[in-house]
Order: structure tokens, then sequence, then C-alpha cells
């Protein structure tokens, strides 16, 4: 059975899946394919991509499922919002929303634009509760046969947060906290008045913390006891969204996005990823009281915060935690198409693929060929793990480009830039010549799984780099790149069966430093998606300051003496 799962809601994240027999064989946000960042428009190009991987033709997909409902719930609550006083008329912020979801409806949330574009499938079109789809996509693809599962993001129709108990396959919904008393909304809040992007660039938040103090008192914004929490909605939504003084009387003034960042600044950072914190404790302790299980899966916006997640996991409440990979709206296209087996009264499916490269792949012939266009010195070399860890040795830049495109918004040594960690001063290389952003912003290590509870206390697999946890203090002078200033590291573990490339990376670096870990950020530049094809990577490559790029069997370098010796 061929299902095609989509995430479309004229927000953000656009995406589309593909799951053949209940497992997912390709998933893509849109965002790869368009070059836009966070592209919100219908998924075409994913869903083309999609068919192409399993070579289908559109009337051989059975079922398309969509991650937001179909209902008048949406309308329905923002309305009630706006009669409360919670939501001005004027709200800027609420007409977008109420537009986008009436745009939405005049679509059929993307099912009329499906149809346009590729005609009715054989079975049924279907649209499933956003936070279910974000359920399903969690505790579906984590291997739990019993599980607390926690959805946490801005909003879904109505829903905020909901908490589920899942047990041999089945889900069942036992409380929802309502929009807007939202975790998500609270961190976009602060985002946006530190002068960052809100729904976007939370992950700035997170880093800036690290260097503040919890010095703000927030108690008026956002309030969490033992097993719930509680956000003031009415701050964050006045009557006219220019309005920011209920959160400037806690917050300070709002910041400009050229002014400088001050001690000010930071602290409220901080203060405000320890109440992010606080509010996830508290809802797990909610949870595990009311389910009795010791393994968590987490989804939704939210579940993005690595440091968050890894002080769940070191709560002492949690023996293991599953975080969806792609735990943003992207990653509901993977429930969307789960959610259509409880429609059709099926069993629901759990085939863990143990891993996100679902996306795009390439051959050595077809990165030939783009590297023959573009006229590039290339050599192509007998091992690229090992080439690659020989020119990381010698402190170059390189940019990596092997195997299947990740899913979600992490690079996990597919689509990566790597330096060396050894050395402190690859923060600010890396920031300046290559990433164009923030010098204040971390990046993480990858490592050898067997290696990596050497280098960091109370360790556990983290293949995703979505858990972050306390670096040792001895060992972390051997990394200096890839500890935060707080000491605290956002890892991702690599074994030898899921990426073999990649270990084969580490396991040289290893044999020539000492050290089995490298630095690994994503492939692009501010602003850019990740690189999807080896034109991406060309283009990239050559308008940064990489000094190699290792792509496939081949070596590009900008240094003809690396290519082809003195």
């Amino acid at each position: 059975m061929n299902i095609l799962g989509i995430n479309f809601t004229d927000f953000h994240e656009s995406s589309a899946c593909l799951l053949q027999d209940g497992k997912v064989v390709f998933a893509c946000a849109e965002e790869r394919l368009s070059r836009v960042k966070q592209d919100k428009k219908f998924p075409l190009l994913a869903i083309k991509a999609a068919l192409d991987f399993a070579g289908l033709t559109p009337g051989e997909v059975d079922h398309v499922a969509f991650s937001f409902p179909l209902s008048w719930e949406f309308y329905r609550h923002n309305l009630k919002l706006m009669l409360a006083g919670t939501w001005g008329i004027s709200s800027v912020r609420a007409q977008r929303w109420v537009l986008g979801f009436l745009k939405g409806q005049r679509h059929r949330g993307g099912e009329l634009d499906y149809v346009r574009a590729f005609g009715k499938p054989k079975g049924g079109v279907y649209h499933i509760n956003h936070h279910l789809a974000h359920a399903l996509s969690s505790y579906c693809m984590s291997g739990f046969e019993q599980a607390s599962v926690l959805v946490i993001d801005g909003r879904g129709t109505y829903e905020a947060t909901t908490l589920w108990h899942a047990r041999g396959g089945e889900l069942k919904l036992l409380e929802t906290y309502e929009f807007p008393n939202s975790l998500g909304v609270f961190y976009a809040g602060i985002t946006e008045m530190l002068g960052f992007e809100p729904f976007s660039d939370e992950w700035k938040v997170m880093g800036l913390a690290a260097y503040g103090k919890p010095s703000h008192d927030l108690t008026r914004l956002i309030r969490s006891n033992a097993e719930t929490y509680s956000v003031d909605g009415r701050r964050f939504f006045g009557k006219d969204d220019c309005d920011r003084n209920g959160l400037e009387e806690v917050t300070g003034p709002c910041r400009l996005e050229t002014e400088e960042l001050s001690a000010q600044h930071q602290n409220l950072a901080r203060s405000a990823q320890d109440a992010c914190e606080q509010a996830m404790l508290a809802l797990l302790k909610r949870i595990t009281k009311l389910t009795g299980c010791r393994k968590l899966c987490l989804a939704g916006g939210v579940a993005l915060n690595c440091k968050a997640n890894g002080e769940l996991l070191r709560s002492g409440l949690i023996d293991d935690i599953y975080v969806q990979p792609a735990a943003g709206d992207d990653g509901t296209c993977i429930g969307a198409a789960l959610g259509v087996y409880q429609e059709l009264g099926l069993p629901l499916p759990r085939i863990p693929t143990g891993h996100s490269y679902l996306g795009h792949e390439f051959s050595n012939e077809a990165i030939e060929k783009v590297l023959k266009v573009y006229k590039l010195p290339y050599q192509r070399v007998e091992n690229a793990s090992r080439t690659a860890a020989e020119l990381l040795a010698q402190n170059h830049l390189v940019g990596w480009f092997q195997g299947r495109m990740e899913f979600g918004p992490r690079a996990l040594g597919n689509r990566s830039i790597l330096s060396d960690p050894r050395r402190a001063g690859n923060r600010d290389r890396v920031n300046e010549a290559v990433k164009f952003r923030e010098s204040w912003r971390p990046f993480a290590p990858s490592v050898l799984e067997e290696k990596a509870h050497l280098y960091f206390h109370d360790f556990k697999p983290s293949p995703y780099m979505i858990l972050s946890f306390w670096a040792n203090k001895t060992r972390a002078q051997e990394i200096p790149a890839v500890v935060h200033v707080d000491g605290s590291c956002r890892v991702q573990s690599v074994d030898r069966v899921t990426n073999p490339r990649y270990y084969g990376l580490l396991q040289e670096f290893e044999k020539l430093t000492g050290v089995p870990v490298v630095m690994n950020t994503s492939f692009n530049l501010k602003g850019d998606p990740i690189v999807c094809s080896p034109k991406d990577a060309v283009q990239t490559f050559y308008t940064s300051g990489l000094d190699d790029l290792v792509i496939g069997s081949f070596l590009v370098s900008k240094n003809a003496n690396t290519l082809f010796g003195p």
C-alpha cells in the first residue's frame, strides 16, 4: 500500500513523505528542493521527488493524507480568543493566522492542489489531527512497545500541548492544553523580544542562553508547579501586535535587529530557557504519573530544544527517550501517513527506520557530470573517509556530501560541514568564513558511539543531534571547538551500521589525532536551506570559505596542491 503524507498549512515547513506497506521510504521538506528557507508553499516538488524515488506514477498512490484537519475548530477557537479579549480584532498575527486558515479551507487543506497536479488517489484523501500526526510520527518510529508521548508546539487546531499514552500500537489522548497556553508561543515571544524571527530562530535563544544568568522574573508570563504550567497568552497577543507593552513590562524593551546583544539580552534568553525546561519537567512528572511509563516520545517544535531534552533524560523520571528527528511540522507528514491506518481500521504500523537518511541520493556518475559541467578540477579518491580525515587533521574546512540526504533540521554526516574540534578557533572560522552567522552560536560534535562516554557525562545514544550532554571537563580540553560556553554539547553519536562512511571518517580521524570526534554543522550558508544536490553543494562550496569538498568519491579543492601536490 502506497501512502503519501503531506504537511501543508500555509504557515511553514511544507513537506512530503512516502510510506510503502507501513515503512517510511522517502521524506523531504519542500525547502530543500525549492531552495526557499522554511518554504510553506504546497510541496509539489517534494511529492514529485517521493514518487520518482519509488518509481511510482500518481495513479499508483493508494491514499493521500494531510497533517491538519479540515474543520472549523481552528476558526472557532480564534474567534473565541478574540471575543475573550485574548486577541484583539486589530491583531496582525490573529488576522494572518485566520486568513491563512481560510485560505487553506479554500484549498481544502491542499487537497485541491494535489488533485489538480496529480489526480485523485485510488483510495481516499484524509485530513489527520495535527497533534495526532505529531504523536504518531514519534511513537511509531521509536521502537517502544509502551511509552508516554508528549507533543509540545505553538499550536495545532486549538491544541498547544497534548499528553498521550501509547501501548500495543494504540494511542490514547490523556490531556490537552489549549492555545495560547503554549510553550511554543512563550518561546517564540521571547525570540521576538530578543530581535530574532519567531517560530524560526528559537535555536538562537537556546544558544544565547548559555552566556546569561537567570536574572529575569518571568512568572507574569509563565508559571510552572509540580505537574503543570500556565502561559499568559494575553501578554503575547494583545489588541495590536505592535503593542508590546505587556511583554516589555517583564522582558525589557524589544531589541532591534541591528542592536548589539547585551548581558541583559543574554540573561533574558537564559531565564526563558530555564522556564521552558521547568515547564517541560513538570509535564514529564505529570505524564509519567498518569502512564507509569519510563520511556518517553517527544514531538512538536519545542521538542527541538536539545538542552531541555537532555534535562528530561537526566531527570531520573525516565530510562529512555525518543525525540522525532524532524520534530517540527515537517515531520507531521509521516504522522499523517500513519494516521491513514487508523482511519481504515488497520493495525498501526511500527517500523522504525533507525535513521533519518530519507532524502535524495546521487550516484558518482551524476556527481561527476555536475563537476564536468562546471569545468572544475577534481580528483577521484580511493577512500573518501580517509581523504576527508586527512584534510581535517591538517585543519582544512571540509564540505562533506555523501549518501541520502537527512530529513529534519540537522545535518547528520551526509550534508555536513566538518572541521577539527581540537582547535577552538575553528568556531570563529566556520561562523565567519562559511556560515556567515553570529559568533556566539555553538557547533555540535559527531563522535564514535562507543567512545562517547569518555567525553560526555551520563551518555546515551544520540544519533539525531537532538540531546544535550555535559562534557567531561578533562576531555573537553581535547575538543574545545564543540563545547559550548556553559560546558554543554549537542551530541551526534555515530554507529558503524547506520552510516558506515561517516563512521569510517571518524575512525580515520582518530587514527591520525587520537580524537574520535569531529565538529559538524549543516552544509549551508546563513539564510539558505541545507544543500540537496551536487549543484547546490558546488555552489555553496565556491561562495564560502570552505577549503575542500569531498563529494561522493571525488575531491574538489580550492588549493591545487591539495589535488595534485606541490
